[in-house]
């Protein structure tokens, strides 16, 4: 009885790595998250603090066509004017989101593209004051 309890046991464990082996079938969409600390930049010498926070980026999509492409932020405290541009093909294509104008913690940007991006990386980021403080990246890759 021991034995084939052993048996039973060994043959579970070796289907369990083969299925484990087996890659999953992509949608090539594709979700990250960058996060990134506090800092202080100088505009025209003026000290502008950043607060610490999160970029979350989900592309959707599947081989080179993406269907569309979005981006959240939350901050420790509020960014002001705060846009997103969606790069693609290695920075050599982009989109510039609408300016958020105002301050806050929190924002969201989410575009229907329909389109073939080139193969390269396909980033958001997350830019303040107007397109003048670049305050977070996070990238996919295309192929």
């Amino acid at each position: 009885m021991l034995t084939k309890a052993k048996l039973a046991l060994a043959t579970a464990t070796v289907c369990g790595v083969a299925a484990a082996s087996v890659p999953a079938v992509s949608h090539a969409s594709a979700y990250g998250i960058q996060y990134w600390g506090a800092f202080t930049v100088n505009i025209k010498g003026q000290s502008i603090g950043v607060p610490s926070g999160q970029l979350a980026h989900y592309i959707s999509g599947k081989g080179l066509h993406v269907s569309w492409d979005g981006a959240n932020f939350i901050s420790a405290s509020n960014l002001c004017d705060p846009s997103m541009r969606f790069t693609y093909g290695n920075g050599k294509y982009y989109l510039n989101g609408n300016v958020h104008w105002g301050c806050s913690h929190v924002g969201q940007w989410k575009y229907t593209l329909n389109w073939n991006a080139p193969r390269g990386s396909a980033c958001a980021e997350l830019w303040e004051h107007n397109w003048r403080i670049r305050v977070a990246r996070q990238c996919h890759y295309v192929y």
